[in-house]
């Protein structure tokens, strides 16, 4: 039996890659849902169908678009590793808390990998743009987020530390970013940590969580005005 290059490309681990239209299907529905207020952020990053649709641009924008100041989800329940939330409070000089600021969040997973089949996607400005784990939240009246996520793992070959990379973007204020460090990591240390601290990455110790999550870290984030 003869099968078309097109047949043997989309065959993958037991199931079939969804084609052009289907991708096409799985966005309209998808902003159907979070236009209608009939599905969240949340379910929609957390849910595996629309797994596939993560790297694409047009997803991130629609991801973007939507955001809220939920408690944000971009794991699924499968998803291995080791369950953590994440909290973090974004304030100016004056201690004041900065409400309906943009947090972009990404990072890799236990793997340390930033694409569902490779370390990195297009290298590292491909992994800011297209990595799988991601999600836009938006701060609350009391300048705080909520990020529930599987701790990531530093990448492969390196000793760089874990981390989330974190950008925020607010009105009237310069763009920020940083990346959220574990104190737990044992990469994180010696040089390696006071490279860190000189880069002024935000590092936060591991505080006690209830379940599911198996750790919480909280961070805080200072905005300067334009």
């Amino acid at each position: 039996m003869k099968h078309s290059i097109l047949s043997l490309l989309l065959f993958f681990t037991g199931g079939w890659v969804l084609g052009q239209s289907d991708t096409a299907k799985l966005m309209t529905e998808a902003e159907s849902k979070l236009a209608s207020h009939s599905s969240s952020i949340s379910a929609i990053l957390s849910n595996p169908v629309y797994d596939m649709l993560h790297p694409k641009t047009a997803f991130r924008e629609l991801v973007k678009k939507y955001a809220d100041t939920k408690p944000l989800v971009i794991t699924h329940d499968n998803e291995p590793g080791k369950k953590i939330k994440v909290t973090a409070t974004v304030k100016n000089k004056d201690g004041q808390p900065v409400a309906g600021a943009l947090v972009y969040l990404y990072q890799t997973d236990t793997r340390g990998w930033y694409a569902a089949d490779a370390p990195h996607v297009l290298e590292y400005e491909g992994d800011m743009r297209h990595a799988r784990l991601f999600g836009y939240v938006k701060t609350d009246k009391n300048g705080k987020i909520e990020l529930h996520t599987v701790k990531p793992s530093g990448y492969p070959r390196s000793d760089l530390p874990a981390h989330i990379h974190v950008h925020v973007i607010a009105e009237g204020y310069e763009s920020y970013g940083t990346e959220f460090l574990f104190d737990d990591d044992e990469r994180l240390a010696g040089t390696i940590r006071e490279q860190a601290v000189r880069n002024q990455f935000i590092i936060a110790k591991p505080g006690s969580a209830k379940a599911p999550f198996l750790q919480e870290f909280s961070y805080s984030i200072l905005l300067y005005k334009k």
